[in-house]
């Protein structure tokens, strides 16, 4: 059995525009993904994400350490990784619903659709699910979660375990 570790934070979207927002910088790493542009969740928008962060005052990090402790593949480790992503975003969504005009973040991209509408041209069919990541919109998230929560994010390098995952995300409120 495995555990999940949930930690959260308030920060106020000053500070976090002041001391996390990069968009340059996150673009830059979005780019390097061979996943960019895939999903209507990732660059390029048709939005300035600054712009978007300033439409709230708040923003509630809420981060799930997954323990990978009792697994000895990375792929098994990266299936636990992406049920329980799809959990935590869930769950994210449902914390939306109860603040009026908050927005939930998710981990990472969306990954509701098999083929994202994006890839065709069309719009998103599933508007009332898809949510941004935090690096998407220009926060830079292993610095914040270091910061604010003294957690270490880590890696795989596709064949090691890491000791666990960071499932990253929050809702934004107004």
């Amino acid at each position: 059995m495995y555990s999940i570790d949930r930690f959260e934070e308030y920060i106020s979207i000053d500070e976090l525009m002041n001391e996390y927002f990069d968009f340059r910088f996150t673009y830059s790493k979005c780019r390097e993904c061979p996943g960019f542009a895939q999903t209507w969740s990732c660059p390029d928008f048709d939005f300035d994400p600054a712009c978007f962060w300033r439409k709230f005052s708040r923003f509630h990090l809420i981060v799930d350490r997954v323990s990978n402790t009792d697994l000895k593949d990375a792929d098994e480790a990266q299936q636990r990784l992406f049920a329980e992503k799809k959990r935590f975003d869930a769950q994210l969504l449902e914390i939306e619903k109860t603040i009026p005009g908050s927005y939930a973040l998710a981990a990472q991209e969306c990954v509701k659709c098999e083929k994202c509408a994006r890839l065709s041209g069309h719009p998103c069919i599933h508007p009332e699910v898809m949510r941004y990541g935090p690096e998407a919109i220009g926060i830079i998230a292993v610095k914040l979660v270091e910061d604010k929560l003294g957690l270490s994010v880590q890696w795989s390098d596709g064949e090691s375990v890491p000791d666990y995952y960071l499932l990253i995300g929050g809702v934004i409120e107004p």
